[in-house]
């Protein structure tokens, strides 16, 4: 009888559930200011005899992003962290990752007047785990964590017209890229150098595990309540290298947008699009058999929905 209960239980839940946990507030003492989200969901579907077909799922994603910001006088400090971290398992299936960031920023500015600041800035972004390519059901590893790394560091201005939009330009910005798992940095991967072979194969140099660009570097910051209970908060990187390839700029944009529907259930929708010149994606392959290889627009989108708890 109880497996028969369990089986019914089963049935009336066959359903995409999700269940989250978030914490959104701010919190002001003396010249420090800090801001917190934390998301997390969870979907779920089991069948048992079902007839339409269809396979069992388990899906969950979590989101942190949290700020720490200290103003005083005519110097500000601005830090703000954003990890994110999802999977996916589809019946027996190994579980596969849908997403996997990590990203901190910290900014040094002093004022020049009421809209710009001079600014120092950096911003290191990498991954927490390894990531596959699932084609023609073999597992190749391209990525894991610091493979790749980056790390933004510049001088510039700056941009404040409003306090929910934040412009910072700077035309002095170093980039660099690590690529610290030698089998991808063997390969070229990420636009380090790749490895030198002999005539037999051999390998003569190893692939380099860093690369240092110097260009211009632009970032885009807004943060709104667009209508009440819908906040929507976006930024945009650019990036220009003077020393190659100057017209070829990477992008980096994210956008989150969060809805409330009341004090315990909210939505979130998240995209990421990437364009980095040197990161060469395979996208078909010729009638001799090479692969079709070259820079492409990257794009994600992930949606989770459930219960909202705000402390």
């Amino acid at each position: 009888m109880k497996k028969q209960i369990a089986i019914l239980a089963m049935a009336v839940a066959c359903f995409t559930s999700t269940v989250g946990i978030a914490q959104d507030s701010t919190a002001t003492e003396g010249p420090w200011k800090r801001d917190g989200l934390f998301s997390l969901t969870f979907s779920q579907v089991s069948l048992e005899n079902w007839q339409a077909g269809g396979e069992n799922s388990l899906a969950g994603n979590a989101l942190i992003k949290y700020s720490a910001n200290y103003s005083k006088n005519n110097w500000s400090w601005s830090n703000s962290l954003e990890m994110a971290f999802g999977g996916t398992q589809l019946g027996e299936g190994d579980i596969q990752k849908t997403d996997d960031r990590f990203e901190l920023s910290s900014k040094v500015s002093r004022v020049i007047n009421k809209k710009w600041d001079a600014s120092f800035l950096t911003t290191f972004r990498t991954q927490f785990t390894e990531g596959f390519n699932y084609e023609n059901d073999e597992a190749v590893r391209i990525s894991h964590i610091m493979a790749p790394g980056y790390l933004f560091a510049g001088l510039g201005l700056t941009y404040k017209p409003t306090d929910w939009i934040n412009v910072e330009i700077s035309p002095a910005t170093s980039k660099m890229t690590f690529v610290l798992l030698q089998e991808l940095a063997d390969n070229g991967d990420f636009g380090v150098d790749a490895a030198e072979y002999d005539t037999n194969g051999v390998k003569t140099k190893d692939g380099a595990n860093f690369r240092f660009e110097l260009g211009g570097y632009a970032k885009i910051h807004l943060k709104k309540e667009v209508v009440k209970n819908v906040s929507l908060e976006t930024k945009a990187d650019f990036f220009s290298n003077y020393l190659e390839n100057t017209e070829n700029i990477d992008i980096t944009w994210d956008v989150l947008l969060v809805m409330k529907v009341n004090s315990w259930l909210s939505a979130n929708l998240t995209t990421n699009l990437i364009y980095d010149d040197d990161i060469d994606i395979v996208t078909g392959t010729r009638e001799d058999g090479t692969d079709i290889v070259g820079p492409r627009t990257q794009f994600k989108q992930t949606f989770g929905a459930g219960l909202t708890a705000t402390f």
